[in-house]
């Protein structure tokens, strides 16, 4: 059988051999019938050149649309789960668990739980994250070349890191950067993936003894209203649930929610909300016609906004119910809050 190789070698020291060989492959054989194989299908791959399906082909060119090429890296995968994080003045620990990648061709690759702790850190500094899964080495990696050790945060966003985390055999595993702040004293954390589960600073929560105040002016200990399991409101409806963690911190991405009550709402990517059938779903995955959940009937999304600009998110986990009304006017709409990990 010959291989690839041989076939070129052959083009080039003999071209009568080559042309003879392809009229013997393809003409009629010494029995008088028709032999349907080509020079190409008689042959082999080889360790350096192997053959292409012209089910793959367009004009000669590889083409990813076509069947006989892998949907596996045709089409940009998608990707599920959570990064969060815990820090100290001189360190942050990234944390992930439940990473799924989904492909084009409808096979997944988990990707294990685990942390990277990230030290020699400066007190009161915001820092970003670019992680990405190398197909390479079948392994989570975060891109280098910034602060720290090891040197993965980034001290600004930057189109190189971008970049990066985006090449060939590389899948990024946020959208863009992840922001993490050290604390200038005691500890903190918080939630990645570009965004987390946050409310914009400035939407508004009911505070038991304040009223409708600002969400960044609640403290730890306070009670917000959310909906209620038998106790206090009209029919049950309306409860007060505790401020057990809240947290402020920068973010310059945002989904502007506007609902059929004229009132909007600005959250994080990925912030969740209750739909009216009770099932979770994040800010970047909602559409027009959504029904969600308001305090006092149900609410259409009529228009999603994504308003890029510097400005503060607030995490806040809330105990024993995890979901509480918030707006940018009143609040009126169910949202859930972040669980912080330990």
């Amino acid at each position: 059988m010959l291989t690839i190789p041989q076939i070129e070698a052959l083009k080039t020291t003999s071209a009568h051999l080559y042309e003879s060989l392809k009229r013997l492959l393809t003409g009629i054989n010494a029995i008088g019938t028709t032999n349907k194989l080509s020079l190409d299908s008689a042959i082999t791959d080889g360790a350096d050149f192997a053959r292409v399906s012209t089910n793959a082909l367009t004009s000669n060119d590889v083409d990813p649309s076509k069947s006989g090429v892998l949907a596996k890296g045709s089409v940009p995968p998608t990707w599920s789960g959570a990064f969060t994080y815990a820090s100290t003045p001189t360190s942050l620990t990234w944390s992930w668990s439940a990473l799924t990648i989904y492909r084009a061709d409808g096979s997944t690759t988990p990707i294990p739980d685990n942390s990277l702790a990230i030290t020699g850190l400066t007190a009161g500094t915001t820092y970003y994250f670019y992680p990405y899964w190398d197909e390479s080495v079948s392994a989570l990696n975060w891109v280098a070349g910034g602060s720290g050790a090891p040197a993965n945060a980034q001290t600004a966003k930057t189109n190189t890191a971008a970049q990066q985390q985006s090449l060939r055999s590389r899948i990024p595993l946020s959208q863009g950067a992840m922001i993490a702040a050290t604390p200038s004293s005691g500890s903190g954390g918080g939630s990645g993936g570009g965004s987390g589960n946050c409310l914009r600073a400035g939407m508004v929560v009911i505070e038991r003894d304040r009223g409708t105040v600002p969400i960044e002016t609640c403290k730890v200990g306070e009670y917000i209203l959310g909906p209620g399991h038998g106790g206090v409101g009209p029919q049950g409806r309306f409860g007060w649930t505790r401020i057990v963690r809240l947290e402020i911190l920068p973010a310059d991405t945002f989904i502007r929610l506007h609902l059929s009550n004229h009132e909007t709402l600005d959250v994080t990517p990925h912030h969740i909300f209750t739909l009216a059938d009770s099932s979770p779903v994040r800010a970047e995955r909602l559409c027009l016609a959504d029904i969600l959940q308001g305090r006092s009937s149900s609410l259409i999304l009529n228009k999603i906004e994504v308003i890029r600009e510097q400005a503060q998110k607030v995490t806040v986990s809330c105990a024993p119910n995890h979901e509480f009304y918030a707006g940018k006017n009143s609040a009126g709409i169910l949202t859930h809050n972040y669980t912080f990990n330990s």
